[in-house]
């Protein structure tokens, strides 16, 4: 049950990671007839083949299995294609390869007999027997992203933690593959903003000096053109939510605060896991700081379930509900791909820290660094 859980979890993430973009009609139609076919019709066929047997296929075996995977896919949605215009096929092109991806990753998953250096080979050949990278013309985030996870995983690096060991397995491949693993790391970058928008100006200024004929440049560069408004003294858009009393709240009422914004949901486990043990301390080491503001912005779907939470679990700071999940016009303007999401705006609405630490020291640290600059 704890690999069927893996797989849905893996599978669906290309799905609901598109849902948050613009699709035309007809790839809507297309990406919701290929979530049907993967709920449906390919989930009970990797449990057969992968988890519900008592030990995992053979590299060799589970490649079989997953080019085959990728024929029946490629079958199912023949003759759908003809709706589609060419920038809707490159997408959902790159949509079945994203799928691809995750499935390897849940391969080294089940196979935990496979050492580190096992299991970067197998994504090495997986990639090249897949054909993954081959005729890549749209390294789009989803699928950067997928290649990125899967390549953590290959190397035993939790996702997201800094780490030099990515880069230097992506350095040591050969041309293409090389070309674009850096792309994809590059486009993650840029999806994860763990440095914000200059350090992914300048992963891409750098890669543009040893790539400047890519096939890749032109989404990395439209990604880095849509991630300026998040520069570093940007001022925010006013946004305008509701507060617990039901009026109308404006981002501008705080600009004469640092805003320390806890972006988060009440079904969002790591949300809640948060505020009962790091939440309550921090908001303690933060009271009579009076330029200092918490706010706390849920995006639950339904206005009961936050003020629920909030009426049985009180919280110190600014409760303010956007609603809409990661459809809200926040999410869309951080590029919010996950909660909780921290951020630090200074005096003026403006950016400072587009990816701020979690509630601990070092967000106060920052808090008080801010405000003795100030």
């Amino acid at each position: 049950m704890r690999y069927l859980c893996l797989i849905i979890s893996l599978l669906v993430l290309p799905f609901s990671f598109s849902f948050a973009q613009q699709k035309s009609g007809a790839l809507t139609i297309y990406t919701t007839s290929l979530y049907g076919y993967v709920q449906e019709e390919l989930y009970p066929m990797i449990a057969e083949s992968l988890f519900d047997v008592e030990e995992a296929p053979t590299v060799d075996d589970f490649i079989t299995l997953a080019k085959k995977i990728d024929q029946q896919v490629k079958d199912h949605l023949k003759g759908q294609e003809t709706s589609l215009d060419a920038s809707d096929i490159s997408e959902a092109v790159a949509m079945r390869k994203a799928l691809l991806v995750q499935l390897s990753e849940a391969y080294m998953e089940r196979a935990e007999e496979l050492s580190a250096e096992e299991k970067s080979a197998f994504f090495q050949q997986y990639l090249v027997q897949l054909g993954i990278l081959e005729d890549l013309t749209n390294l789009n985030d989803d699928l950067s992203r997928s290649l990125m996870m899967a390549l953590h995983y290959s190397l035993e690096i939790p996702f997201g933690m800094p780490n030099t060991r990515v880069e230097e397995f992506i350095l040591s491949r050969e041309e293409p593959m090389r070309e674009s693993l850096k792309a994809a790391m590059v486009m993650n970058e840029m999806v994860m903003l763990s440095g914000g928008y200059e350090v992914s100006e300048r992963l891409v200024n750098q890669f543009v000096a040893e790539y400047p004929e890519s096939v890749h440049l032109p989404n990395m560069m439209e990604d880095l053109k849509d991630l300026e408004r998040l520069r570093t003294g940007a001022q925010v858009t006013d946004f305008e939510f509701k507060d617990l009393t039901g009026a109308m709240v404006r981002l501008s009422d705080y600009h004469d605060k640092i805003i320390y914004l806890d972006l988060w949901a009440s079904w969002c486990g790591p949300c809640i896991q948060t505020f009962k043990t790091k939440t309550p301390d921090f908001e303690k080491k933060l009271v009579g700081l009076d330029d200092i503001i918490l706010m706390y912005v849920s995006v639950d779907e339904k206005e009961e379930s936050w003020k629920n939470y909030l009426d049985k679990n009180p919280m110190n700071g600014v409760h303010l509900f956007a609603g809409q999940g990661f459809e809200a016009d926040i999410m869309r303007y951080f590029k919010v791909w996950g909660i909780p999401r921290y951020l630090i705006l200074g005096k003026g609405n403006k950016i400072l820290q587009v990816n701020a630490p979690r509630p601990g020291d070092e967000a106060y640290e920052a808090l008080i660094a801010i405000g003795e600059g100030m």
